[in-house]
């Protein structure tokens, strides 16, 4: 049985619990009484998402050497998105580094490497925000903040761990073994050197990491904005710490995209304000399909174009 395939289905176990808890009409009426063209403003809120992600992973591109137009970057960028959607735990978000090979000419370590220090830099942000939301609810959820500390320190230490070359080595030149990659390994003929780079220093991280934060906030203060057509009334600021432990918590490998995660999470939060659990639900699947969902079907047809590029061989290898 292969757990990692498992997973996933956790979340949708626990988001069809949810479902089952709550009153369907009631959600139903709330999603009725949205005005269809603020629903459709709404749809456009992943734009300014996408754009400041991709000023921040351009930085890191020319950090690295790594030269592709900022809009094949932005194209990159929703070829994760679809393949992240695809595959358990959203690891698949991973093969867009060989589209960035394909683009860019890098040896595909050295892609990979980035996208994961991209990934790494902008979960350390999360994890930022989603302390200080932490502390802000301790007094209600002790264990809650306890545990994101232990998270941060564990993601930092490790970040920390892969900036330094000779300790990391080994440990990736067995990453490169997973099954993830066993399609590819007739592109992983680049020694693993190349993954180690032009790798960007702890200088060169900052400003991503800020920008990251910036992202973050931006995606945080527009579902402040949607919660208001779903008559959710909570201070910006509580709301801005809620969402970002949410998030947090969302990011377990346990769902599609913290589906069902988020959602239980979310439900234990806005309690506080005495928050109905329909509108929670209401909120959170609609901000999935506009932020999670409408992105990865835009990913699709962005990959199909793109796998052309790659050669027919290499597209069935990967699709």
């Amino acid at each position: 049985m292969d757990v990692k395939k498992i997973l996933p289905v956790i979340g949708i176990i626990i988001l069809i619990y949810l479902l089952s808890t709550v009153d369907l009409p009631a959600v139903f009426d709330i999603f009725s009484r949205i005005p269809l063209f603020y629903a459709f403003l709404c749809l456009f809120s992943v734009v300014p998402i996408v754009i400041s992600t991709n000023i921040q992973w351009q930085i890191l591109l020319k950090k690295q050497k790594i030269h592709v137009s900022f809009l094949y970057s932005l194209k990159n960028i929703f070829i994760g998105y679809f393949y992240g959607f695809i595959t358990p735990g959203g690891f698949g978000g991973y093969i867009r580094a060989l589209y960035l090979k394909n683009e860019s000419g890098q040896p595909l370590p050295k892609c990979v490497s980035n996208i994961i220090t991209f990934n790494t830099i902008d979960f350390l942000s999360l994890l930022l925000l989603g302390l200080i939301g932490g502390f802000f609810l301790s007094s209600r959820f002790p264990l809650l903040f306890i545990t994101i500390i232990i998270v941060s320190i564990i993601v930092a230490s490790l970040f920390i761990f892969f900036l330094k070359k000779k300790k990391s080595q080994v440990i990736f030149t067995n990453f490169f073994q997973l099954k993830i990659f066993s399609k590819l390994k007739d592109r992983l003929e680049d020694p693993i050197d190349t993954f180690f780079e032009n790798l960007p220093g702890f200088k060169d991280i900052l400003l991503p990491f800020s920008l990251s934060i910036f992202g973050w906030i931006i995606r945080f203060s527009e579902l402040y904005l949607i919660s208001i057509l779903f008559d959710i009334r909570v201070p910006y600021i509580s709301f801005l710490f809620i969402i970002a432990v949410a998030n947090v918590v969302a990011s377990l490998p346990i769902s599609i995209y913290g589906l069902g995660t988020r959602e239980i999470t979310l439900i234990s939060l806005f309690s506080i304000f005495a928050v109905a659990p329909e509108k929670i639900i209401s909120l959170s699947l609609f901000w999935f399909a506009v932020i999670w969902l409408l992105p990865s079907v835009v990913g699709a047809v962005i990959t199909a174009f793109e796998s052309k590029k790659l050669g027919g061989a290499t597209s069935k290898k990967i699709m």
